[in-house]
């Protein structure tokens, strides 16, 4: 959109009186239950009742915001983190048009603690009589109950700080019920930080699951997903993903190894499996970020990635780093 139509329309929108009629605002999680420190995204989705082009610019005019409110279980409001905020400048809403974000609160409230939450949003601006505020949900945050846990040391790469105290990760494996499902969670950190909360697999039944930590101070991860499926995954020390595959069963059972001598970690045995062949979706029935999007607001935007986190805290210019859907369809 070039600078020429914003201008252009903020000269029609200004001279328009203030919008007398509704902004309907709703808001949906893709889950109800949380893992500790499990990051947590909101679907805020607006619909222009005014009948008037709603802008959300720099001007005071134009100035406007969409923000949440979000207590404990005792009702006392969860505060913002420090030096962070939620920006909608560059946003535009045409008259009838509904249009979807979907953004991290966990990176804007402190939502650290254990226990059961309400959230709702509401939207405010300068063109409009009033605030409008959604429904409440509400969802839950649990701990999760230990089932494996391993502290590794960190190789220092650094030679000027040899002599630097011997830094420490911890990777727990935790279960939390989702009713009427228990998933395997993996928690990666140490005593200052969390650097990675992840769902790693559902309980299946006896099945047991296989860890190992090899040379670089990664883990592997062998998770059931059927008696004759496994997930084959690996993580670093950062929490991020380094392996993702599924393998089955043949004349050979897949298993992780660890080599005595190097701490070389190896998946060794059957056969590479078909997703949609081999196994189900084993995420089938869970809503992704993408999904928490309709398919015609997805049409306009094929190609582009899902809605992501903003690449640091602070303030997000949600026009340009989130994405944002739209019902309208092309022709």
């Amino acid at each position: 959109m070039t600078r020429k139509f914003l201008i252009m329309w903020a000269l029609i929108v200004s001279a328009l009186p203030a919008a007398w009629a509704q902004i309907g605002i709703e808001i949906s999680l893709n889950r109800t239950i949380y893992m500790q420190y499990e990051p947590i995204y909101a679907c805020v989705s607006l619909r222009n009742d005014t009948g008037r082009p709603l802008l959300f610019g720099t001007d005071p005019r134009f100035q406007g915001f969409v923000l949440f409110d979000i207590r404990d279980r005792d009702g006392r409001p969860v505060p913002q983190r420090p030096d962070t905020g939620i920006s909608v400048t560059g946003l535009m809403l045409r008259p009838g048009e509904v249009k979807r974000m979907v953004i991290p609160i966990h990176k804007y409230y402190d939502l650290d603690r254990t226990g059961r939450y309400t959230i709702n949003a509401f939207i405010s601006h300068n063109m409009l009589q009033a605030e409008y505020q959604s429904q409440d949900v509400r969802f839950r945050i649990e701990r999760g109950v230990d089932v494996w846990k391993r502290t590794i040391g960190v190789a220092n790469i650094d030679e000027d700080k040899k002599d630097a105290p011997q830094r420490t990760r911890t990777y727990t494996i935790r279960i939390m019920t989702e009713a009427p499902n228990k998933y395997y969670y993996l928690v990666v950190e140490d005593d200052d930080r969390v650097y990675g909360v992840m769902r790693v697999g559902r309980v299946i039944n006896a099945e047991h699951f296989s860890a190992e930590v090899d040379m670089l101070s990664r883990i592997h991860l062998l998770m059931p997903i059927s008696g004759k499926v496994f997930h084959y995954l690996s993580f670093s020390i950062e929490g991020e993903n380094v392996n993702n595959s599924y393998w089955k069963v043949t004349n050979t059972i897949p298993m992780l190894y660890r080599d005595p001598t190097s701490g070389i970690v190896s998946r060794i045995g059957g056969a590479e499996a078909r997703k949609g062949v081999d196994f189900l979706d084993p995420n089938r029935g869970g809503q992704t970020l993408t999904q928490m999007m309709t398919a015609d607001e997805l049409r306009e935007a094929e190609n582009a990635p899902p809605p992501a986190p903003p690449r640091s805290s602070g303030k997000v210019d949600l026009g340009r780093d989130m994405e944002i859907g739209s019902e309208d369809k092309k022709d």
